[in-house]
């Protein structure tokens, strides 16, 4: 059973209308030396949402359970890939509250692993499995942002920081409801931010690096043969002949360059965004098929979009961080591949105020659509 015993300006957000807005204050620090947490002054936190790197989870926890027992102060926390912006990865990025968020549900993790089941001994005929579990498990932690936003994000695994294959807890406050699970390392969490955290629904910026592979004005792409998650007819034509005879595809001609698709249901403007896993081939009925991610469900009459991720934009991050487009938002973007394991501890520390956000290379899921291809973003502005 797993438990859990500058650059930029200071500033408060405040307001003052007929029902007062919440305070918040948010920071995230990338490299930081001798981490702490350290409550905002300007007014009374009653609580902190931290989003960590695996590599400070060992401080944030200890930090955690010092500031909930000094000061009371309600404390969630996860283990994500990195934090924004530019996918770093040793960071932390908090969010103080002088009101309490909300605990709704949550999964303890020994609740869904099987890592602390019998391990068979030696007998000279089965396998025996190793004393260690070294897998990865289904998690998620959504945060209701706005009854009109919602975020669910993966978490990392962190079993070489601290032998959890997720990390994801909650502190709660003894006069609170939601006291089950505190103090638990779960897989699962459900958490709803103050309902007067925004005073209208919020502006959403959402960006990604995909280049279109058609022009979807000048012929409309209509689905007119499908089944399932199989695209096999579009304007009467092989689907995936609209992948193969594409000059934009075809000229790049490398194994790493991934397609994906915007879905357009009848009569929805918003599109459902999907990759392409699989298609074409040389003789049968399969020659036709596109098939896209495995959660689709297509019907004849959907609009598509065709759009390639290059291996220039997948594996390149930009190369300077602009700290300013993220100043005063919420921001969760699909991380940047690692490629490297190893810790520069000579990079600068940085400390940038009123800036939160991370990332999961295993994307984000943003009000039910998935974003899953790298340099995918959505920013929530307060």
């Amino acid at each position: 059973m797993g438990y859990i015993c500058s650059n930029f300006k200071f500033s408060i957000r405040k307001f003052s209308l007929y029902r007062p807005l919440s305070e918040i204050y948010t920071k995230t620090s990338i490299n930081p030396v001798n981490f702490r947490l350290s409550p905002p002054t300007n007014f009374e936190a009653k609580s902190l949402l931290l989003l960590s790197t695996p590599s400070l989870l060992t401080q944030l926890i200890e930090e955690s359970i010092h500031l909930y027992q000094s000061n009371g102060i309600q404390v969630i926390a996860a283990g994500i890939d990195c934090v924004v912006p530019n996918s770093q990865r040793h960071g932390v990025s908090e969010m103080w509250l002088d009101e309490y968020i909300k605990i709704n549900n949550s999964v303890k993790l020994e609740d869904r692993d099987d890592e602390n089941s019998q391990i068979r001994e030696r007998d000279g005929i089965h396998v025996v499995q190793a004393s260690k579990n070294w897998k990865t498990i289904d998690s998620n932690f959504s945060i209701n942002i706005h009854p009109d936003s919602k975020v669910d994000l993966k978490l990392a695994n962190t079993i070489f920081s601290n032998s959890n294959l997720v990390t994801l807890f909650y502190f709660q406050p003894s006069h609170l409801n939601g006291q089950s699970n505190s103090g638990q390392t779960l897989c699962d969490l459900d958490v709803t931010l103050p309902s007067n955290l925004f005073k209208k629904s919020p502006k959403i910026e959402s960006e990604d690096k995909w280049t279109p592979l058609y022009d979807s004005n000048s012929e409309p792409l209509i689905i007119t043969s499908c089944t399932g998650n199989l695209v096999k007819l579009i304007n009467k034509k092989s689907a995936a002949g609209f992948l193969e005879q594409n000059d934009r595809l075809m000229s790049i001609g490398s194994k790493d360059t991934q397609v994906f698709v915007k879905l357009y249901k009848k009569d929805l403007d918003v599109g459902q965004r999907f990759k392409v896993i699989a298609g074409g081939g040389e003789w049968g009925t399969k020659a036709n098929i596109l098939a896209i991610s495995p959660e689709a469900k297509v019907d004849s009459g959907d609009r598509i979009e065709f759009f390639m991720l290059t291996p220039e934009d997948r594996f390149t991050t930009a190369a300077e961080m602009n700290n300013e487009s993220l100043s005063n938002k919420l921001t969760f973007e699909c991380s940047y591949e690692e490629r490297s394991y190893l810790l520069d501890n000579m990079d600068d520390s940085i400390i940038m105020e009123n800036v939160f956000g991370c990332g999961s290379e295993n994307g984000f899921i943003y009000n039910n659509v998935q974003h899953l291809s790298t340099g995918e973003r959505i920013s929530i502005s307060l």
